[in-house]
Parts: C-alpha cells; sequence; structure tokens
C-alpha cells in the first residue's frame, strides 16, 4: 500500500503579492457618497476586515458583535470572491512587503491629489475602510494636502485625537458597539469627538429604499447617568469630519447586510441599537427620510 502524500499548505509570506494588488486605493459605494456641493475626490484602503486574512488582524478591538455582522465583508459587492479576494491581497501586501505596500500607496495618494487639483476638488483618504489600523495619521502626515478620516474602537487613539497629538487632517470617530462604556463615550462627546451608532433602521441598497434616523441619540450609564447629543445620518455622505458633522456628536449608520441572519446576529449582540421608527413602515425609497425622535442606547 503507498502512502499518501501530505499536502504542502503554501507559504502566504512567499508569494508575490504585489502583482496580486491592482491597487491599494479603492472604493464602494459608500465612499463615493460626497457632502453636496463640495467636489471631493475620496477612496479608501479595504482589507480584510479583523482576523479574515489568516495572518494579520487588522482590527485589533473588533468585538463579535461587529465581527458578525461586518458591512465590509458582508454586504453590498464585499460578498463577492473578487473584491474579497482584493481585500485579502492588499492585508498580505501590507504585511510582508510593507516598503512595497507604502512605496505604493504615496503614489496613489499623489495621483489622487493631481486628479483633484485638476478639477477644482480636495482629495480625501479613508485608511481604515475594513480595518483598524493606527496608520492614519503616519498617512495624513506624508500627504498634508489629503484630508484622513477614519472610524475606531480603539479608545487611546480617540483620546490622542482629542488631545491634539495627530496632524490636522486627520480625523477620527469612535465606534460604539456592545462593550463601549458610558464614560468613555460621555468622555469622549465632551472632548469634541464624534461617536458612531449602528441603528436598527430599514436599508435595502437595491431598491434605495432607507429607513428613518433619530433627531437625537441618549447614551445611557447603568446607574442612570445620561448626555444627549444631536444626531448627524452618516449614510448622506461618507466622509466624517467636524467640517461636515460638527463636534461632539452622534453619527448614525443603519444596520446593512444582504443576510437577515448576518442582521439578526447584530441585532442579539446588542450591536446594532434599536430604534422605534426604523421599520420599513417608516423607510421612504429615494430618499433620505427627515430625523425623527430619539434613540436611546444602554452602555456598560
Amino acid at each position: 500500500m503507498i502512502a499518501k502524500t501530505a499536502r504542502r499548505t503554501t507559504n502566504p509570506a512567499r508569494i508575490d503579492w504585489n502583482s496580486r494588488v491592482s491597487s491599494i486605493l479603492s472604493s464602494n459605494s459608500k465612499i463615493e457618497k460626497t457632502p453636496a456641493g463640495v467636489p471631493i475626490v475620496n477612496s479608501g484602503i479595504s482589507m480584510a476586515p479583523a482576523k479574515r486574512s489568516g495572518v494579520l488582524n487588522v482590527c485589533p478591538a473588533a468585538t463579535a458583535g461587529c465581527i458578525a455582522a461586518c458591512v465590509l465583508w458582508f454586504a453590498g459587492r464585499t460578498v463577492t470572491a473578487v473584491v474579497r479576494g482584493a481585500a485579502v491581497a492588499r492585508t498580505m501586501l501590507y504585511r510582508f512587503s510593507p516598503d512595497v505596500f507604502w512605496s505604493r500607496l504615496d503614489k496613489e495618494i499623489a495621483a489622487q491629489e493631481a486628479a483633484a487639483d485638476a478639477i477644482g476638488a480636495r482629495s480625501f483618504v479613508r485608511p481604515n475602510a475594513a480595518s483598524d489600523l493606527d496608520y492614519g495619521p503616519e498617512i495624513a502626515r506624508r500627504h498634508p494636502r489629503t484630508t484622513a478620516y477614519d472610524y475606531s474602537k480603539v479608545r487611546q487613539r480617540i483620546r490622542d485625537y482629542i488631545a491634539g497629538k495627530f496632524p490636522e487632517n486627520y480625523h477620527v470617530c469612535y465606534s460604539v458597539n456592545e462593550n463601549s462604556t458610558f464614560l468613555d463615550v460621555a468622555e469622549f462627546l465632551r472632548g469634541g469627538a464624534n461617536v458612531v451608532v449602528v441603528v436598527d433602521s430599514y436599508y435595502w441598497g437595491s431598491s434605495k429604499r432607507y429607513g428613518t434616523l433619530p433627531e437625537t441619540v441618549t447614551f445611557t450609564g447603568p446607574t442612570g447617568e445620561e448626555i444627549t447629543v444631536p444626531a448627524v445620518d452618516g449614510d448622506i455622505a461618507d466622509p466624517r469630519t467636524p467640517e461636515f458633522d460638527g463636534r461632539g456628536v452622534a453619527v448614525c449608520l443603519r444596520l446593512k447586510s444582504q443576510s437577515n441572519s448576518v442582521k439578526e446576529a447584530a441585532r442579539k449582540s446588542g450591536f446594532a441599537r434599536g430604534f422605534q421608527f426604523g421599520g420599513k413602515e417608516f423607510s421612504q425609497r429615494f430618499v433620505f427620510p427627515p430625523a425623527r425622535g430619539n434613540l436611546v442606547a444602554l452602555l456598560k
């Protein structure tokens, strides 16, 4: 009897990931949405979220809820093999050939700035379209003519932002999740940072039907303490800067996915916050409905 030969596992460090990455910067339907009347050329860096590359956790503060309902893996074109493969390849290039990654990224941002100049627009980039790495400030330093912005669950990054430790062209807001505490959220809001809340409000991109979002959000702590702030519809445009959103506000995003099971996981985990006016009966087609009511978000 001839013994079967064990299948050899390919070493990802020995693969030419550079040839597999067509571009570092990319776009999607959300990033393409920019504030009305403001000429902007925008792009993002989409990696394989959390540990989905198999070699690097690009979301060190990820929670079970956000991993289960990641919009950059379970919604829109991100469910396709082509888009997911491109995200994995970028992550691998960053992990195994960082010098090549940075060299290419610098050239692509410079080209974007030139393209923006040609049409009288401004250059924006979202370093962490599907990740939560700490390289956003470095990108902003290397490219002072581009505005960089991020969402992050890393609390210290928000504190450093409030303390003014980052370049003026870099902005970051805190992503509220099922593990967020009232003390942290209140600290960030009072410090002038913005927070992002996923709201269980109807969203069906293919039919362009959008649910209602709140006018205000009240964050409540375990002993009854509260802080109420204005809400901003974060689905209308993607850039998250004080210029467009203001300061000390709650940016609300509708829960998105092509799978009901993914949405249900987000609800059960507490990652998506229930809202009394978020049902389909309050939704509208082709337009974002006017804000209505107050969302109460219970925190630890």
